[in-house]
């Protein structure tokens, strides 16, 4: 048998495991697994994994999740605010340039006053 090759002569390929039982566990499996053709050929590259390592690995890839998850939360909240900024810093510049213009127009009127 051709070592580059499963059972049914279909070319091998590196995979990755993420069942409970193996999690991030390497292996070789047929290219057409599942699917007509293919065959169940099985061969582990990385070597077994203890105890520990089954149980710890979930929950880490559960905290990256999770984490993940609050990540986008943020990002959206943050989109949000900067979305409202922007309404805010459109609104002071409307009010700056009106203010400006009122402040032409005491002073048009000062003018005036002091003049009569």
């Amino acid at each position: 048998m051709d070592p580059s090759r499963c059972y049914s002569s279909q070319p091998r390929t590196l995979r990755c495991s993420w069942t409970s039982s193996n999690p991030g566990r390497r292996f070789y499996g047929c290219e057409q697994y599942g699917m007509v053709g293919g065959c169940n050929y099985f061969f582990s590259f990385d070597p077994p994994m203890c105890e520990r390592s089954r149980q710890v690995i979930p929950e880490l890839l559960r905290s990256i999740d999770r984490t993940e998850s609050q990540l986008h939360h943020v990002q959206a909240e943050l989109r949000q605010v900067q979305a409202e900024l922007r309404t805010v810093e459109t609104e002071l510049q409307r009010v700056s340039q009106r203010g400006k213009r009122m402040k032409g127009i005491v002073g048009g009127f000062l003018i005036l006053a002091v003049d009569t």
